[in-house]
């Protein structure tokens, strides 16, 4: 289909009018609009720069419910992993930390646990290695899916002994992954899709607001600068364009937290037609947005307007000038051509 418009839109979050620098709204100094209703916009993310500081770990699901049981008394509490991109000995090392100081808190028992990674296998293991014949167990409730992915858990698991030689440890029912963003997504409330669907964060298949999926190949605390390897182009419903959301999300969540740092994109929005008598508009902006420059081009038309008067006025004198100044240069040569035959 023909494309009459074209518009590159280069905006930073820094310069946004409402929200956060991972979530916000940024109004347009011109608008864009269809120049007919039988029109409509498509959307493209050329680039965009976004600092890699977001966490896999993160206020979101970094509490873990956990239940504790020794001498048959039941104790239900929680832990809090600190955010962060761990790599799993590290993730095992705070996990061990954070339950066994709790575990001491609620019960004033130092709890001797054990968790190993066995890198042949991918599979973590996590043991109580008792030393007392007090029955004792611990199980790790599946209330953060993001946190037993890690882990290579995918439901509720539980690890204990009742004897130092009767023990039952609870090891991976797959490899753990504590790599779980492979690649982050821009997404817009304002730029309305009907025709995309996703299944990424949910359970189920919703429409979708993505606008670009962006592959994370760079190491955390550095930036990530994507070009748009394709032509991928969006079809939106928006008849008028005066202000844009955008936030980024990543692979396990809806919300990337940039620690309030900024980042740049640059959108290109195009105006298709089956009409392919329609003509380019080099300026495509809603009808008193700006009175100021409207009253220009009123002006600016007057004027032109006056100066076509004129000059058609000033074309006729010319052309007669110049039949005036035909007919004496016609005179004169006859005068001359009369004195040499005398």
């Amino acid at each position: 289909m023909p494309i009459i418009n074209t518009y590159n839109l280069f905006l930073s979050s820094l310069n946004r009018t409402a929200g956060t620098s991972d979530n916000f709204r940024l109004q347009l100094f011109r608008p864009i609009a269809l120049t007919s209703p039988n029109n409509w916009f498509t959307v493209r993310v050329g680039s965009c720069e976004v600092p890699y500081v977001f966490k896999l770990i993160n206020n979101t699901n970094n509490v873990i419910q956990f239940e504790f049981i020794r001498s048959g008394i039941i104790t239900s509490s929680t832990i809090t992993i600190a955010p962060g991109n761990y790599n799993i000995l590290q993730l095992l090392d705070e996990f061990k930390t954070k339950l066994i100081s709790q575990i001491q808190t609620l019960r004033s028992y130092t709890a001797p646990l054990e968790f190993t990674y066995d890198r042949s296998t991918g599979h973590a293991t996590f043991s109580i290695v008792g030393t007392d014949s007090t029955a004792t167990s611990i199980t790790i409730n599946n209330n953060s899916s993001v946190f037993m992915k890690c882990l290579g858990m995918i439901a509720n698991f539980t690890f204990s002994y009742s004897t130092p030689s009767v023990r039952l440890d609870a090891t991976s029912v797959q490899n753990v992954n504590v790599f779980q963003n492979p690649a982050i997504y821009v997404r817009s409330e304002s730029l309305i899709q009907t025709q995309n669907v996703e299944a990424l964060v949910g359970t189920q298949s919703e429409l979708s607001d993505i606008l670009a999926k962006i592959q994370v190949n760079v190491i955390p605390q550095t930036m990530i600068q994507w070009v748009n390897p394709t032509d991928l182009k969006l079809e939106i419903t928006n008849k008028n364009i005066d202000e844009i959301n955008l936030y980024l999300g990543s692979s396990t969540s809806y919300v990337l937290d940039l620690g309030n740092l900024d980042w740049a994109i640059r959108l290109t929005f195009e105006e298709h037609t089956d009409d392919i008598g329609d003509k380019d508009i080099a300026i495509n902006m809603s009808r008193g947005v700006d009175p100021y420059l409207k009253d220009l081009m009123t002006q600016r038309e007057s004027i032109v307007s006056n100066l076509d008067q004129l000059k058609q006025k000033l074309i006729p004198n010319k052309k007669d000038d110049k039949e005036r100044e035909g007919k004496a240069n016609k005179s004169e040569s006859k005068e001359r051509s009369s004195k040499g035959n005398s």
